[in-house]
């Protein structure tokens, strides 16, 4: 049986699905940008100004005569007279003959002889003063955003900034989550004695959104037929598919013979842990890709927190480390996932809890701590939750 470790190191060698689709802007968070993309013009594209003052261009007085008021998104204007100033706004551009910037709060406006001056006591008025030079972030024709850029919001603003409503980008393939058994109800029904509310797809695929990724989800029953058809037709369209029980030793553990008649080779069939023993991950020719978890719920959460987001995600190891207070005696012959609480930003200690089917307690728990067989560390791996 593969120790955690093993399975990681499996995992990196798995191709994530991809596919390369020209997508509107709003919908690019998160893909891999596939383009250069070139800044069509001089960025800033005028001298703006950066602070709401006056605009001058003599910078060795320290009163102007008032010239008029220019606005963000007015044509720039003119300064005429030398000693004159013109009141300004962020964002405007720099009034022709302007050199510098004073901003407001040193300033005072009066009035003299029936006109409109302004005044400061800034003794340090130096040229270029909260000016943002045409072309000083980005000229125009440069690469402005790199292929292979993961897109955050900022990326997209900046896209839309140099006029780009879609762009090529790399984005995960359709993910289809399944949950299987019999016993499951949906949310909406009033479980009989013998039954139980999913919550193991909810659960995926609300992590899922949460890093912008959507996902299908089909609840299928303890039919080998049905779940055959359901699972080919999916692949159909789905490079990733989720699957929660069927796959332990039970009489009703269909998962493993069906994925390997749907032509999926095993990549791994349980793992010596605790919870969640009985993962399975496959992957076929075709670059689809089968992670299959056992039904109980912490058994699922674990093995989804811990290898499908990492393998997601493309997290290798070292991973971090904290000292723990309350560990349990290690095991012998497996590794331990174990619920923790962060106590300061340098400690943790064990969730106290009713076990791997135990999701009330387990709401508390802030991390995974990694306790590998026969290990009596007392400082451990960890993996937020």
């Amino acid at each position: 049986m593969l120790t955690p470790l093993e399975a990681f190191q499996i995992l990196q060698e798995i191709p994530v699905p991809k596919q390369k689709a020209y997508v509107p802007l709003i919908d690019c968070l998160g893909g891999i940008l596939m383009e250069d993309l070139l800044a069509d013009r001089d960025f800033p594209p005028f001298d703006r100004v950066m602070m709401d003052g006056i605009a001058i261009g003599n910078v060795n007085i320290q009163e102007w005569k008032w010239e008029g008021i220019a606005f963000a998104g007015e044509v720039q204007k003119k300064l005429d007279n030398p000693n004159g100033a013109w009141e300004i706004m962020t964002g405007s551009p720099l009034p022709i003959n302007a050199v510098a910037v004073i901003k407001v709060e040193d300033l005072d406006f009066f009035e003299k002889e029936g006109e409109k001056w302004v005044s400061t006591k800034n003794q340090n008025i130096e040229i270029g003063n909260f000016i943002h030079h045409r072309g000083s972030d980005i000229l125009q024709g440069q690469v402005i955003l790199k292929k292979g850029t993961r897109l955050k919001a900022n990326h997209i603003a900046i896209a839309a900034s140099v006029g780009y409503s879609k762009l090529w980008v790399e984005t995960l393939g359709e993910i289809h989550v399944f949950s299987t058994g019999d016993e499951l109800v949906s949310i909406e029904e009033t479980p009989l004695d013998h039954q139980i509310r999913s919550s193991n797809s909810i659960m995926m695929q609300s992590a899922l959104q949460q890093l912008g990724i959507s996902s299908k989800h089909h609840h299928l029953p303890d039919d080998p037929t049905l779940i055959h058809q359901a699972l080919k037709n999916s692949l159909l369209t789905s490079d990733i598919l989720l699957l929660s029980g069927g796959v332990s030793a039970g009489k009703k553990d269909y998962i493993p013979g069906i994925l390997k008649d749907l032509g999926f080779e095993t990549k791994f069939h349980k793992i010596a842990q605790k919870p969640g023993k009985p993962l399975w991950v496959g992957s076929r020719e075709d670059g689809k890709v089968i992670f299959a978890f056992p039904g109980n719920p912490i058994s699922t959460l674990v093995c989804f927190s811990i290898y499908f987001l990492s393998w997601l995600q493309d997290q290798t190891t070292p991973f971090p480390q904290v000292k723990i207070t309350g560990l349990p005696a290690p095991l012998a012959n497996l590794d331990h996932w174990i619920p923790i609480q962060w106590t300061n930003k340098q400690q943790a200690q064990v969730l106290k809890h009713n076990g791997s089917g135990d999701l009330v307690h387990w709401q508390h728990a802030d991390a995974l701590a990694w306790q590998k067989a026969n290990d009596t560390s007392e400082e451990l791996i960890y993996f937020p939750l």
